[in-house]
């Protein structure tokens, strides 16, 4: 797609209604604006204009968000369902749960989520199930996926509820979402009361989850939502969020785009969002990497990015990301390498 179509169709979109709220669309301060941009310059990225889906639905919730499980006995996913009458095979509910939920535009048939299961399974030896809500994410963000990330967190909600009933406590349930399934992840521990053991957000989405008068903390991940919640945040203020709002938040590279390893030269505004996508998914590459513990991603207890770069906070305590985190809480900025394990010294 050319840079001058993606300008007509992203002024095309402004133009339009926003269910969002057509005021935010001319405050600069808002994130309206980016939210109905991605509709049209990531969508593109699809290479299929009939990606996106339209209309109304005519499926049911649980035919649209299903779960796919492993008692980390075998790397072999099967469906599980609410009430479903052979759990006890599919899940150990002596072990921890982890759910591994993915964002926009994606669904479980992805190589980075597929890679990110396999991993866990090898790393923790845990129950993992995979939630996949792809029909529902491929809808346009700011109308209407948005919006249906509370239909996935409702039917997740009621799935942990009826494992809780088969023997699972709620403090055995780990939760890792990517972009929008970060704040999938968060509306379900906020609906638990907060009660659910751990939440890792990679890269939560930021358009349309960040201003309190139209998405309070019912919405959006945050550190109430479980007994401990960290953030690992890659693409600052263009996809993902501008601060995380957990226990621990992480900031490689100082969590902005492009991120070292997305570093292109840019000729169009499509190479600009691949450039933002890639950042936005380094999250779930570190996240992914440092579940074997020889990938060690130690960052510094620092104020902010400035002062890291200029060794302000050199004394200060470190801690890694990822699930061998110490849990002591804070602020922590780590440089990372442009080249796979992207590990870096500090």
């Amino acid at each position: 797609m050319s840079l001058a179509m993606v300008s007509v169709l992203a002024l095309a979109g402004l133009i339009g209604r926003v269910e969002c709220g057509l005021l935010d669309m001319f405050n600069a301060n808002s994130d309206y604006n980016l939210a109905q941009s991605m509709d049209t310059v990531f969508g593109a990225l699809q290479n299929d204009i009939s990606y996106i889906l339209t209309g109304d639905l005519t499926s049911t919730v649980e035919e649209d968000v299903t779960f796919w499980c492993s008692n980390g006995t075998s790397t072999k996913l099967k469906q599980v369902d609410v009430n479903d009458s052979n759990v006890g095979q599919k899940v150990n509910t002596s072990k921890e749960v982890i759910f591994i939920i993915h964002g926009w535009l994606d669904d479980m048939s992805r190589m980075w989520f597929q890679q990110l299961i396999q991993d866990t399974l090898k790393f923790t030896g845990s129950n993992v199930c995979a939630v996949n809500w792809g029909r529902l994410a491929r809808y346009n963000y700011y109308r209407t996926a948005v919006n249906h990330t509370i239909m996935a967190s409702g039917h997740l909600t009621k799935f942990i509820q009826y494992l809780e009933s088969v023997g699972v406590p709620l403090n055995n349930i780990t939760l890792v979402g990517h972009s929008m399934g970060a704040q999938i992840s968060g509306q379900v521990g906020h609906k638990l009361g907060g009660k659910i053991g751990r939440i890792y957000g990679l890269d939560p989405a930021g358009p349309c989850f960040t201003l309190p008068r139209d998405r309070g903390l019912q919405y959006r991940l945050d550190r109430s939502d479980a007994i401990f919640v960290q953030t690992i945040i890659t693409a600052r203020l263009t996809i993902g969020v501008g601060v995380g709002d957990g226990h621990e938040n992480f900031y490689p590279n100082g969590g902005v785009s492009p991120q070292t390893n997305c570093v292109i030269p840019l000729t169009s505004d499509a190479e600009f969002a691949g450039q933002i996508l890639c950042s936005h998914m380094h999250a779930v590459t570190l996240f992914r990497l440092s579940l074997n513990p020889a990938n060690v991603y130690r960052g510094k207890k620092c104020i902010n990015w400035p002062a890291y770069l200029v060794s302000l906070c050199a004394l200060n305590r470190g801690n890694v990301l990822g699930i061998r985190s110490d849990k002591s809480g804070g602020d922590y900025f780590l440089r990372t390498s442009a080249f796979s394990p992207y590990t870096v010294r500090f």
